[in-house]
Order: C-alpha cells, then sequence, then structure tokens
C-alpha cells in the first residue's frame, strides 16, 4: 500500500489508528499485536524510521504499548477522552487523527436563557464513536445572538472568543456516578444498566463570571485520570 508522501508520519499514524478502532488486526481486542516496523515499512513504502516515529506517537498517546525484542501491541481499541476537558476536545480528537464531530439533541430559548443539548464525539474512516453527552445552559442577556448560530458546524468556545471576547478559563464541577438508561445507552451504543460518570457545574471567565452551566454524561470511553496533591 502506497499512502500519500506528503506528511507520511502523520497519514500511517491515522492509517494505524483507524485499523485499530476498525478492528482490523485480528480481534481488534486489547492486546492484539501489531505487524512489525519492517512489515509496516513495506506495506506503507517508508523508511523504517518514519514507521517508528509513528509508533512513539501512537505510544505517547497509549493506544498501543511497545515491549523491546517482542513488538507492538493494541492497548485501547478505542479512544480514551480525559475527563474535563471542556476546551481541548477538538484537539483531543486531531491529536488521535480523527474528526470531532458534534449532533444537536435540542436547542431551546426558554426565560432569555439558551439550553443547548449535544452529543459529541469523533469520527475516523469508517466509523462514528460517541463520547460525551454535553448539555449547556448559558444566558443570552450576555451573549445576545448566540441561538442563531449552528453548533453542529460552529464551537460553541470558539463564538465566545470571537464574537463575545470572552474566554472560558476555569471549571467549578461535581462529579456524580449514573446508571445508563435506555435513552443515553442508544446514543452511546452501549448497554443499558451500565455506570457513567457525570459531570455538573459551572464554566467560569477569567473575570470569575460564569459562562455558562453544563451537565457533561461521559460514555465508556472516558479516562478517569487524576492528579491531587498528598
Amino acid at each position: 500500500m502506497q499512502i500519500n508522501r506528503k506528511n507520511t508520519r502523520k497519514n500511517i499514524r491515522a492509517q494505524i489508528v483507524a485499523d485499530i478502532q476498525n478492528e482490523i488486526y485480528k480481534n481488534g481486542s486489547i492486546g492484539d499485536k501489531l505487524p512489525s516496523e519492517s512489515e509496516y515499512s513495506k506495506i506503507y513504502g517508508v523508511a523504517r524510521s518514519t514507521v517508528q516515529k509513528a509508533l512513539s506517537d501512537l505510544e505517547n498517546l497509549q493506544l498501543i504499548e511497545r515491549i523491546q525484542g517482542k513488538g507492538s501491541f493494541i492497548k485501547y481499541n478505542q479512544p480514551k477522552i480525559d475527563i474535563i476537558n471542556y476546551k481541548g476536545f477538538s484537539d483531543f480528537a486531531s491529536q488521535i487523527d480523527n474528526n470531532p464531530i458534534t449532533k444537536t439533541l435540542e436547542k431551546t430559548v426558554t426565560n432569555n436563557h439558551l439550553y443547548l443539548k449535544r452529543l459529541r464525539g469523533i469520527k475516523n474512516s469508517e466509523e462514528m464513536i460517541w463520547l460525551t453527552l454535553d448539555e449547556s445552559e448559558l444566558d443570552l442577556s450576555q451573549y445576545p445572538g448566540l441561538d442563531k448560530y449552528d453548533f453542529e458546524d460552529n464551537s460553541l468556545y470558539e463564538v465566545l472568543r470571537k464574537k463575545y471576547s470572552v474566554f472560558p478559563s476555569k471549571a467549578d464541577i461535581s462529579a456524580n456516578a449514573i446508571i445508563s438508561n435506555k435513552n443515553i445507552s442508544n446514543l452511546f451504543n452501549a448497554k443499558e444498566g451500565i455506570p457513567l460518570l457525570q459531570m455538573e457545574g459551572d464554566i467560569y471567565d477569567s473575570n470569575d463570571i460564569v459562562v455558562e452551566h453544563v451537565i457533561v454524561t461521559y460514555g465508556e470511553q472516558a479516562n478517569f485520570k487524576f492528579v491531587v496533591g498528598i
């Protein structure tokens, strides 16, 4: 297989990610072995050093594990999104060479407050993977005209930054475990009755003014990573 010679490291990385997600390798299971560096070099018609760099990128993203003398193995066969990831969803998707996607489930205005309910995920060459269910409430007296935007095509925070000069910078959030009901399970294409994490609270700008109230429900791909002082 010959791929685009331009930016081959990124293209190889993207193809390997897509193959892992689409279960090209064996059963697509965690622990399955990937082709060797020399095999990838032949498949893509590039130098082995280019393959090594692409695999190193995937190891840094914790999608694969490389064991010296044994090869590379699938560590995760689905993307893992870090919780409390309010500012970097698009960056996260870019890192794993997928496209961020948003589906608006509800958009209403009540008492001059905009309510948004959006399903957010990523898309690779074969499928869509939904990662979070986001509910947002914003005061339109602070953001007149915000309800006119299509937030499937526009990033909410990008609009706030460019149109209203508002820069979300701090989150005051609480975490709760919930049991997925039929509706949530259908949205995430997951089993009903499984435990999921839900975060709720307020997002503030640099002047400590509330930007929005949020409820974010994470699907099974949530990565529970905390840094605490002891």
